[in-house]
């Protein structure tokens, strides 16, 4: 079982390139894709994330793709490796959509350490 989860106010993963992710084209229908590109603004980064706040507007109805229990399990990375390959995920979103020395890659380190050093 899975015990990874999103830290909060990070949204990291809220910048959609698809472009550099020829890795979701086996992951996502056409509907999904359209969905996407309909999604994102012209930076890259989704329409429904309060960017100030860094908290999904949608979240509650977020689409499966954007709901990490659900979508990670569809990688292969995921299904050889588990947690560690979504933390390896999310410090490379945020590495670089926030630089490696920012506030949330400083959140998300404390999280790592929380969850998987302190017992």
């Amino acid at each position: 079982m899975k015990s990874w989860t999103c830290i909060e106010s990070c949204g990291a993963c809220c910048k959609f390139n698809l472009d550099e992710r020829g890795d979701l084209e086996d992951k996502l229908n056409e509907e999904d894709i359209n969905l996407i590109n309909s999604m994102t603004d012209s930076e890259g980064w989704c329409k429904n994330l309060d960017r100030e706040n860094k908290k999904c507007l949608i979240y509650e109805s977020r689409p499966h793709f954007c709901r990490v229990n659900e979508f990670s399990t569809k990688f292969k990375g995921y299904l050889k490796y588990g947690d560690k390959f979504l933390i390896d995920c999310c410090k490379q979103h945020i590495s670089s959509n926030y630089g490696y020395k920012s506030e949330e890659m400083k959140s998300f380190k404390k999280a790592v350490l929380e969850k998987w050093v302190v017992k």
